[in-house]
């Protein structure tokens, strides 16, 4: 199974561990896609703006 959408989840899961009671507001959550062909990391600019600390 893939997602369709990868940056769009990734977004999601940011998000959600941002707004999770548990995380420090301090902390800084990015959000990253990992290419297997390249062995690469790819930042997902949105994700990792919504991940900013407070």
């Amino acid at each position: 199974m893939t997602i369709a959408e990868q940056a769009q989840s990734v977004y999601a899961d940011v998000k959600r561990i941002r707004t999770h009671p548990l995380v420090p507001p301090e902390i800084l959550i990015y959000g990253y896609l990992y290419d297997v062909k390249t062995g690469k990391l790819i930042e997902i600019p949105e994700a990792t703006q919504v991940g900013q600390a407070s």
